[in-house]
């Protein structure tokens, strides 16, 4: 399936708050959505020193769950935080055991490969478009676009899946640049735009992130963090012609590229309201974490986005919602998974509206 330049590709790493914050989605802005799952190992227990689940424990529900919060909509699964050996007990691949039971609900999935996946991993692949012909989607960095021989590269790569270049999607992850100067950036996204094999894919997103791995520099109550992927992209489709190929945005929500991990009974975040803004930014209100104190602070936060002048209203989405009923003790005060799914939620609502002010491709 290919996609287009109106819809938009969250990447999302299947935490009960992530998928929660699609479920809630208006029913209206969900055909909008193509998210990309990064698949994620099982949680370490710190004090056992070994995974909390078994693989096939672990990627057992996902298929289940997957039907439950997404339906049979598209989505893109990402194997790569899974270690290259694990195999499930029946000896399967993992891409496969998902594709698999995912199959039997009816879901629609594509694979998503990179460069660098092993034998193993591109055979899975293979097998899978072989049976679902869904194609596959290439995640690459702008390293690698830019390289002379990406073009031959991506063949060897189609090959190997036995696929067309038209049943390939092509993700092009920024990760986290050095988004200023912006405007030579966008000369070197634009060139690797335009490179033979991007230029003949099905569709090509630009993902990138902005968000702070720490808010420990943030200034308390409440400051204002520009979403830089997004003004990137705005300038991006502001400098290409007419005739150049607009790609599709992608971001990773209101998450940093890399993720907390660690022994989570020492690591404790500060209580904090993500609120995305649409002048291409976020707000963050947070309080500094009380001992004894779990979620106390969360309707003064609230109310912080509430009175900035910049809050959406209550019927701009449902995380907009929570928080107006938080606020006001019509809500629960939540915790940090509630409160992942409320910003993530409101964050996808305030992208498709970007989106959709932008001219028409």
């Amino acid at each position: 399936m290919a996609i287009a330049p109106t819809q938009y590709v969250p990447l999302l790493r299947w935490r009960m708050g992530e998928y929660q914050a699609l479920f809630k989605l208006a029913a209206g802005l969900k055909p909008a959505v193509v998210p990309l799952i990064e698949v994620l190992p099982p949680d370490f227990d710190f004090e056992q020193w070994r995974p909390k689940k078994e693989i096939d424990d672990h990627l057992g529900g996902f298929a289940a769950k997957l039907e439950k919060k997404w339906s049979d909509r598209p989505a893109l699964i990402d194997g790569r935080q899974l270690a290259p050996a694990t195999r499930m007990a029946d000896g399967r691949h993992t891409m496969t055991f998902l594709f698999d039971e995912a199959r039997k609900l009816g879901a629609s999935l594509t694979p998503v490969i990179n460069l660098e996946s092993d034998a193993a991993y591109r055979k899975a692949v293979h097998d899978i478009d072989a049976i679902d012909m869904n194609g596959a989607v290439l995640r690459c960095t702008l390293e690698e676009a830019l390289d002379p021989d990406f073009d031959d590269h991506v063949d060897a790569l189609l090959k190997a899946l036995a696929i067309d270049i038209a049943q390939l999607d092509i993700v092009l992850d920024l990760g986290a640049p050095a988004y200023s100067p912006q405007g030579p950036l966008v000369g070197v996204i634009r060139a690797a735009l335009n490179g033979a094999r991007m230029l003949s894919a099905r569709s090509v997103v630009v993902m990138a992130a902005s968000f702070p791995e720490t808010m420990t520099e943030l200034k308390l109550p409440i400051q204002t963090v520009s979403r830089e992927e997004w003004r990137l992209y705005a300038a991006l489709v502001t400098a290409q012609s007419p005739q150049e190929r607009r790609p599709s945005f992608g971001d990773y929500a209101v998450a940093a590229v890399k993720f907390a991990q660690g022994d989570m009974r020492f690591m404790r975040g500060s209580p904090n309201v993500r609120y995305a803004v649409s002048d291409g930014g976020w707000l963050v209100a947070r309080s500094k974490r009380k001992k004894g104190e779990t979620n106390q602070a969360y309707p003064g936060l609230c109310g912080l986005i509430l009175s900035s002048g910049q809050y959406h209203g209550a019927t701009f989405s449902e995380g907009s919602a929570y928080i107006e009923d938080c606020h006001a003790g019509a809500a629960k005060r939540g915790n940090p998974t509630v409160w992942k799914w409320v910003a993530t939620n409101h964050h996808i609502t305030v992208v498709l509206d970007d989106l959709a002010k932008l001219p028409a491709p």
